[in-house]
């Protein structure tokens, strides 16, 4: 596809095609600035969401698009599609966060004291006609340890706030002094401790749909690469919506977290990406961005040390699938949920080798593991047709005759990652190399647990 099919994908896509492409370019949205229709403004980034779409490649990165559809080499990529016309475009995506408790003065006290924090979060649904949107940050910005109450064995309070509210970009400006004269009142859907995420519901917001706001889009990229440009959007030291700009700088580790008190220790682990870029408090659940606006990671914690200059975020190929998941699960039940379901599937897998395979096409460092499985419980449907030693290659799931995960397995958080899109009653289909060449065995799972 080249610059001359261009018309015809945004036709496809049902958007006007009144605004030219260089207009396009700089960000604007000139028609109907204030009436807040979808579909009536026009940027890039629509074109872009439709031209991967239609050309049936997701992990179409922005700069492909750009040289593809539109034959622009390198510079004038650069030149036409500026990192601050990016940040402009995710500052529409983001909202900062305010979230109120009732915080116990200490176990043995019904005395409670009004505590107040502050995040970020990222829009990643909108129905700005009903005032409808969808919202993701942290489960650490809408839960409290000292919240959380219970007594002669009953939960009287689960630490959860019961008055959330945003702001969106330009709305900002008067919550310091009348903090609620533009807050939008959220609703608490969805979360986990164990991945650190929650979903908010907006429903019928005059401020929505008044307003310009918009929908991120996740990356649907299952590795990032160091070296990438990134910048995060949050609620920087609860000063109002703020961009910082760096890059990736380590694509995955390991990071602890302590979300109890100094009385009591409530530690999870977390694999994250770290970024050079710039991370404070309030930045929690805001986006961390590509420069094709997509989100690559949900920010949710900075280094401990004041003179080292990163921050860490969860990564979009498993945070992308956590959500989903939560979403699936809320529509089922129409009930706030506090877990996220996941197959019990009883596998553990082991990295055996794991090396550099050199530069890919795309010119970027490429990691190879070798992902091997160590075990399959006995009490569960894979035990018996997978063996300690057999090299897992690909999986694929299917759902009711439709496949929803299709992933070579190049990384072991590749296994993870595609086993949370696995539900009860779904076929997993995994291809391992074993005893000297590959076979593909199926496993339909009827279990699963609540990850809280």
């Amino acid at each position: 596809m080249k610059k001359r099919n261009l018309k015809s994908i945004i036709a496809a896509a049902g958007l006007a095609l009144t605004l030219g492409i260089s207009a396009a370019f700089g960000g604007c949205s000139a028609l109907n600035a204030r009436d807040g229709v979808d579909g009536k403004d026009l940027n890039i980034y629509d074109i872009y969401a439709a031209a991967k779409a239609e050309s049936g490649n997701p992990n179409m990165t922005f700069t492909e698009f750009l040289r593809e559809y539109l034959s622009y080499n390198p510079d004038e990529i650069e030149n036409a599609v500026t990192l601050q016309t990016s940040i402009n475009n995710s500052l529409l995506s983001s909202v900062s966060i305010l979230a109120q408790f009732e915080e116990y003065v200490n176990s043995y006290s019904d005395i409670t004291n009004t505590a107040s924090y502050s995040g970020s979060g990222v829009i990643i649904d909108i129905d700005r006609e009903n005032g409808d949107m969808t919202v993701v940050t942290n489960c650490h910005v809408v839960y409290s340890a000292k919240a959380y109450r219970e007594r002669f064995n009953q939960v009287v309070s689960d630490g959860y706030s019961d008055s959330v509210y945003l702001w969106l970009y330009g709305s900002e400006s008067v919550y310091e002094n009348t903090y609620k004269e533009n807050a939008i009142s959220a609703t608490l859907i969805a979360a986990s401790k164990t991945y650190d995420v929650a979903v908010l519901k907006v429903t019928g917001s005059d401020m929505v749909k008044r307003s310009q706001a918009r929908a991120a889009s996740w990356s649907t990229a299952e590795e990032v690469y160091l070296g990438e440009t990134v910048y995060a959007i949050g609620n920087a030291n609860s000063q109002k919506l703020s961009a910082n700009v760096g890059y990736i700088s380590k694509d995955l580790e390991e990071i602890n977290v302590d979300l109890g008190t100094t009385a009591s220790s409530d530690v999870y682990k977390y694999s994250v990406m770290r970024t050079s870029a710039a991370i404070n408090s309030g930045n929690s659940g805001g986006g961390l961005f590509n420069l094709g606006s997509e989100i690559v990671g949900l920010v949710n914690a900075k280094s401990k040390s004041d003179n080292v200059g990163f921050g860490y975020a969860l990564t979009a190929a498993s945070t992308r699938r956590v959500v989903k998941s939560m979403l699936d699960n809320y529509a089922a039940t129409n009930t706030e949920v506090h877990y996220v379901n996941r197959v019990l599937h009883g596998i553990t897998v082991e990295v055996t080798d794991m090396y550099s395979s050199g530069l890919n096409d795309k010119g970027f460092a490429e990691i190879y593991e070798q992902v091997k499985i160590k075990g399959a419980d006995y009490r569960y449907e894979a035990s018996g047709k997978l063996s300690g030693g057999d090299v897992l290659k690909h999986i694929k799931i299917t759902r009711g005759g439709v496949v929803v995960e299709d992933l070579d397995i190049t990384r072991e958080h590749n296994f993870y990652d595609a086993m949370l899109s696995a539900r009860a009653g779904d076929t997993v289909e995994f291809t391992v190399y074993s005893n000297g060449s590959d076979k593909t065995v199926s496993v339909t799972f009827n279990n699963y647990e609540k990850a809280y």
